[in-house]
Order: C-alpha cells, then structure tokens, then sequence
C-alpha cells in the first residue's frame, strides 16, 4: 500500500472528492496553524497539501506512522516543517546502497514483512551512522513505528547481525530435514525482541569474558529485568562453550535451564529463567 492508498484510507470518508483525482503528483504535510484551509487541499501544480493542525489526533497519528514509508520508497515528496524537512533529506542521501539491495533481496521471503521493513530502515540508519550524521530522530521514529521491535533491529543491523549471524542462521537451520521458515521468523523475532536479554555466544570473546557477560547479565536482570536470560551461539564450537557456561549454573536451585539444540547441534539457544 503506497502513501496515496494510506490517505485514502485516513481521510476518504471526509474528502472522496480530492482523492478521485489520480493526477496527484507530490505531497505536501505541514503544519501551519494560521492556515484557514481545510486539513486538505488540493493545490493547482497537483499537489496535496494536509495541515496537520486541522486534523484529529488520531488522523495525525496515522499520518505521523506512514511518514517513513513514503520517505524509503521515495515516490513523493514529504515534508513535516523544518526537522521533518531535514530528515527527509538526509533519509533520501542514504537510501540502501546495492550491498544493502541484497542483503534486503535475501531476506525478502525469510522475515516477516514488519522485519524486512524495519530491517530497510535500519539499513538507512546504519549507513547515516557511518556518515557521522546525527541519528536520533531516525532512531525515534523507527521505535515509534516498530514499538516491540525497531530500536532492537536497528541496533543489531548497525552491529551486522544481519549481515552476518542471521545469515548463518538461516544456512544452518535449513540443512535440518525439518526446516520450516516459521521456525526460522519466529528465533529471529525472539532473538531480536530479547535483545537486552541475550548473551551472543561467539568466538571471538574468550570463555572468561563469555562467562562473566552472562554473570554479569543474570545478576543485573535478577535485580530490575524480566527473569530470564537467553544464550544464543552459532557453530559447534559456540555450542560446546554455551553448554560449558550452563554447567556453571546446573546447581543453582533458583534457576531454570531450557535448551534449544538443532539436528546437527549446531544452533543453541538456551533459556536461563529464576
């Protein structure tokens, strides 16, 4: 659905004449409160423009929540004042690369399609990071869109988890002979969700540091997070330092261990709960 369907959807009901015609080129959002117009006109070069101060705050908050659509499709011009014009702008200047173009190609049918969104925005604010540019309205908005999971996924794309450890995961679970891709969506969305509560087994950490990490982890989360603790490794040599880990905590009555291990036991993710 493009940005010219989202409108439809907000505001036909109280505008059907503007949207039946199909000539509109460009959109225009602002927000000027001395203007007298209604929330939307039509101008003479088509051009729609909305007057954010006209609308109910439930249509600015659907308005508000497609604005970065339109801006990664960059099929029309957005503006939403001064910020929002700067924004745009800078989105524009870090539109994925063609590396980015394959690594969204790749995981075009393997994530949800929420994912491979916030996955596309994430990649714009990874590259505008790289670029020394200042990303925090960037960042605001894609936890505004993706309240369970964006500031997550934005956080492992700039750390190329998906570059890298997603990728693996996807090639070691589909030699299992019960690959099913739901399972697949369904440890990345874990993984992603749990992010603050995930140690990433990997060897390029010694043991010790692995081992301290998840102490650490486990005793600042036994005091303010959630009560559980998840450990995620790759490869049979992470696997066999995950397991390692566990040992230490085989005793401790206050915690419970749930393993997760694949076929060829070259995927662990363990649960921790207390």
């Amino acid at each position: 659905m493009n940005i010219l369907d989202n409108l439809k959807k907000i505001f036909e009901t109280k505008f059907r004449d503007l949207f039946s015609n199909n000539k509109i080129d460009k959109i225009v959002i602002f927000d000027f409160s001395k203007n007298p117009k209604n929330v939307l006109e039509l101008k003479e070069d088509n051009r729609l423009s909305i007057d954010l101060s006209k609308a109910t705050d439930e249509e600015k908050k659907s308005i508000k929540k497609n604005v970065i659509d339109v801006i990664v499709q960059g099929k029309n011009e957005v503006f939403l004042g001064s910020k929002s014009l700067e924004k745009t702008k800078q989105i524009k200047s870090n539109l994925p690369n063609k590396e980015d173009e394959e690594l969204l190609k790749f995981y075009k049918d393997k994530l949800k399609p929420s994912m491979n969104k916030a996955l596309e925005v994430s990649l714009i604010i990874r590259k505008a990071f790289k670029n020394g540019e200042d990303i925090k309205e960037l960042k605001r908005d894609i936890s505004y869109k993706f309240p369970n999971f964006g500031n997550n996924l934005c956080n492992l794309t700039s750390s190329d988890y998906f570059h890298d450890h997603f990728r693996k995961l996807y090639e070691s679970m589909l030699l299992d002979d019960d690959f099913d891709i739901n399972i697949y969506q369904k440890k990345v969305e874990k993984i992603v969700i749990s992010l603050p509560y995930t140690v990433f087994i990997t060897r390029f950490k010694s043991y010790d540091q692995l081992s301290g990490e998840v102490k650490f982890k486990l005793e600042k989360l036994k005091k303010y997070g959630t009560g559980t603790l998840l450990l995620h490794g790759l490869g049979k040599e992470n696997v066999n330092t995950a397991l390692q880990i566990l040992e230490e905590y085989k005793d401790d009555k206050s915690i419970t261990i749930e393993i997760e291990l694949n076929q060829t036991k070259t995927i662990i993710t363990a649960t921790l709960r207390f």
